[in-house]
């Protein structure tokens, strides 16, 4: 199969530009205030050794609230408030971070500065001119970001049109967790597809009487479109025809990726579509489930022996392909931040800030819960599952989105279409070309045509 490369944006010639204030959903994750502290400290250990402004000086700060992500906004929220400046971060959930951005960087009135960003929203950001390029910054003063320690992969994630929009925090690919003990005594082998997975399940329930061995992230919020993007990847499909505004989701390949997830929703508990990573994870710290398939940046919580009994037996690989011969079924993630293209504190002071949002300091504060993306404090975290995340980051595909402005919108209508095909109310066909004409109005509704 050929390694799809992704387009990363429709001539701008092409498209009317309107305001989006919708964006996509997803769930809501732990609460974060900001304090106070001194200058040269940030977090719990973080030096914010930068200059401050002359003047009283107020610069909000919206990022999700999760254990990967306060750590870098913790960074400057708690560390960077002395004297002049003041940095304030309030409590966001993921849903309301992207309502609030959208407000804030397409008004004349911003609410906020300094921006987490992700796959889904920096291109829409980036296409509408709502967050800064960064490649002056970088070129004047980027020696002191020690930028050569971000792997290269993950600083293309957060380009647009070749220029750099974000700088990268913490990433994540789709790996495959197991109960290594459960598999070494019953002899099994880490599968290498989806029908070994099933076996291994049915081997599982025969041998050990665990009545759901395999639990995924099935919710259909929004989980279920991250696993249509797993097997679509795995088989070689593609969201867009190369260069233009056009889906393809209406192939073989996205019936047979559907296909893939209504036969693997029968191999698990009915109630899976009201899974979420977290419901998942607990019952693999519980011992209900021995397999799933998760972000890496969210397996801390099995290996904390404060957690779970289980915290010594759990093993983590490169997830099994649909097919045999095909790629990983899995996903690429990355966040980091951005600075507000209509923030009015001064863009020096921004960029200094940004720095130490993603700085090295911040980044081994975060080590615990996720991967970040300097590779110094990724590899002094020493992370089991950190190994099996890059042999996928590293590998032909690791099936990060597209790199479109209309990415968000196509993807937050998926859902209740997959979920119809995944609970067998409609068929895989139909369901494809559900989804084809969903895109189709989703890309329309944005402004933009083929």
């Amino acid at each position: 199969m050929s390694r799809f490369t992704a387009p990363q944006s429709t001539p701008r010639t092409r498209r009317n530009l309107r305001t989006v204030l919708a964006l996509g959903t997803a769930t809501a994750a732990l609460a974060l205030t900001a304090c106070g502290a001194g200058s040269d400290m940030g977090g719990v250990g973080v030096a914010c050794d930068i200059p401050m402004p002359e003047s009283n000086t107020t610069v909000n700060v919206l990022s999700y609230n999760s254990p990967s992500t306060d750590p870098f906004t913790n960074a400057v929220a708690s560390g960077c408030t002395t004297g002049t400046l003041t940095v304030n971060a309030p409590a966001t959930d993921f849903a309301g971070q992207n309502q609030r951005a959208t407000q804030s960087m397409s008004g004349t009135s911003p609410s906020y500065d300094l921006i987490e960003v992700y796959g889904t929203v920096y291109p829409l950001y980036a296409e509408h001119g709502w967050i800064d390029s960064l490649d002056d910054q970088i070129a004047a003063n980027g020696d002191a970001l020690g930028l050569d320690d971000v792997d290269p992969v993950l600083m293309e994630q957060l380009q647009y049109e070749g220029e750099q929009f974000g700088i990268p925090t913490f990433w994540g690919t789709i790996i495959f967790v197991y109960r290594q003990d459960i598999f070494d005594d019953l002899g099994l082998d880490v599968p290498t597809t989806y029908a070994e997975m099933i076996a291994a399940a049915e081997a599982i329930t025969a041998e050990t009487g665990m009545v759901d061995p395999l639990a995924l992230p099935f919710n259909s919020a929004g989980d279920i479109s991250t696993a249509y993007n797993q097997a679509l990847g795995s088989l070689g499909g593609n969201w867009f025809a190369d260069g233009e505004a056009t889906p393809t989701i209406d192939t073989p390949e996205s019936i047979a990726a559907l296909d893939t997830l209504r036969s693997t929703y029968l191999a698990m508990n009915e109630q899976s579509t009201s899974w979420s990573s977290p419901e998942v994870i607990t019952q693999l710290q519980t011992g209900q489930a021995a397999m799933s398939m998760l972000f890496a940046g969210r397996v801390s919580a099995l290996l904390d022996a404060d957690q779970t009994d289980l915290f010594a037996d759990f093993g983590f690989a490169v997830p099994p392909s649909v097919i045999a011969g095909g790629t990983p079924s899995t996903s690429l993630s990355v966040d980091g931040f951005s600075i507000a293209s209509n923030t009015e504190v001064d863009k020096d002071l921004m960029f200094e800030l940004l720095g130490v949002a993603t700085g090295a300091d911040a980044a081994a504060e975060a080590a615990g819960a996720t991967i970040p993306a300097r590779n110094t404090q990724a590899q002094a975290a020493d992370l089991p599952f950190e190994p099996a995340a890059r042999a996928v980051l590293e590998s032909e595909r690791p099936n990060g989105l597209p790199h479109l402005p209309y990415m968000s919108d196509v993807y937050a209508g998926m859902a209740p279409i997959l979920t119809q095909v995944v609970n067998g109310t409609i068929s895989s066909t139909e369901g494809a070309a559900q989804l084809q004409a969903a895109a189709v109005t989703a890309i329309a509704a944005a402004g933009y045509t083929p």
